[in-house]
């Protein structure tokens, strides 16, 4: 029979221990499904792994204490390392979640109905405990602005169970406690929504704190560049083209007004610095984090020469337009610029990501 590990990341648990322990045995045990406690512990001063370790004589329960490392999301992320189950479940050790629906997080997935389930409080059925209007607008809000990059109805829910199959080869890099949006977001596992009554928590105090929804913002920053990388790069990418056409034009202006150059020769210069800048930029920045397939030089000329010919692309749909076409007349050259420097911007997204900082492939 599948095998289940409930991970419990604790910090000042130590009252709730003598609570939800007993009580995950007797739910796990009533429906006969096999199962462990893992309680990771960042060196809680009030004895949370001492508590929890002196129960193992009476109930499945292992514990490993942290003594350098704090977090909830990283408190999970070893929860799972150390986990032998195949199925894991995710839940707070704060008494708010309804232990009472383990085996409806656990079932669908045993019965190959969905590879993970997330307990929600805003699907029909689910809802929360004596939430003052505030806090349910803060949440309702943080749910919105996840909508992006996941469709569930209670993307802050922090109850899970999950295949552990399913995490193989995903890097998750939360930031802050919302591990179980991390999970959903990069492993993308097929997904059923159990609803749930959150509970206010009997013991202890809320570790939820302005530190905390800034760290959620800055998750959700991450996640929708993970979920929607190429639209993020292709906004950088546009960011540094606009500051190029501004060093572009800052050289143009001192080497005409202040060296008298001819402006057709200063503008051959004033393209080679902007050129210059925006590979600068683009390699540090747009393309970061990449092991590029070819050496610094190399990247250098290809994306000087991709330029160029984005150049003559935007040159030639502007003569295409002006010449050929009805909205080229007039006040038209505006609208064919307009177009040819779109026409040159994809070219030279693409040919930058593709050609001038390609990742290199590795072979095995």
């Amino acid at each position: 029979m599948t095998t289940v590990s409930i991970i419990l990341p604790t910090y000042n648990e130590a009252d709730n221990m003598k609570l939800i322990i007993p009580k995950i045995s007797e739910v796990m045990n009533r429906r006969n499904l096999p199962f462990e406690i893992v309680i990771v512990d960042d060196d809680s001063p009030d004895g949370t792994a001492e508590v929890a370790s002196g129960m193992a004589t009476y109930f499945p329960v292992r514990v490993h204490l942290r003594k350098n490392e704090r977090g909830l999301a990283t408190a999970v992320m070893k929860g799972i390392e150390l986990a032998n189950g195949e199925i894991l479940v995710i839940m707070d050790a704060d008494m708010s979640h309804p232990v009472e629906m383990l085996p409806f997080m656990i079932e669908p997935i045993m019965e190959g109905i969905c590879g993970a389930t997330v307990g929600s409080r805003y699907t029909e059925g689910g809802g929360s405990e004596n939430w003052p209007w505030i806090r349910r607008v803060i949440s309702l809000g943080a749910g919105y602005l996840a909508r992006g990059v996941t469709s569930l109805s209670d993307p802050t829910s922090g109850f899970m169970a999950i295949r552990k199959t399913l995490l193989e080869g995903v890097r998750l890099d939360p930031v802050g406690w919302k591990i179980v949006l991390e999970v959903v977001v990069k492993a993308n596992p097929s997904l059923k929504e159990i609803p749930i009554y959150f509970a206010d928590r009997i013991k202890g105090e809320s570790k939820l704190s302005m530190n905390a929804q800034l760290d959620y913002l800055r998750h959700l920053w991450k996640l929708y560049h993970f979920r929607h990388r190429d639209w993020f790069k292709f906004l950088s990418f546009c960011l540094v083209g606009f500051s190029g056409m501004v060093i572009d034009t800052a050289i143009l202006v001192l080497l005409v007004e202040i060296l008298a150059l001819d402006p057709r020769v200063a503008a051959v210069f004033a393209f080679m610095g902007a050129v210059t800048w925006n590979f600068k930029l683009n390699q540090n920045w747009t393309f970061t984090g990449i092991e590029f397939s070819r050496n610094i030089y190399w990247r250098y000329v290809s994306f000087f020469l991709i330029c160029t010919i984005g150049l003559l692309i935007r040159i030639g749909m502007m003569h295409l337009i002006i010449r050929y076409t009805v909205m080229g007349r007039g006040k038209g050259y505006i609208f064919a610029s307009i177009i040819g420097i779109f026409s040159a911007t994809l070219f030279n997204f693409f040919g930058s990501r593709y050609v001038a900082f390609a990742r290199k492939r590795f072979q095995s």
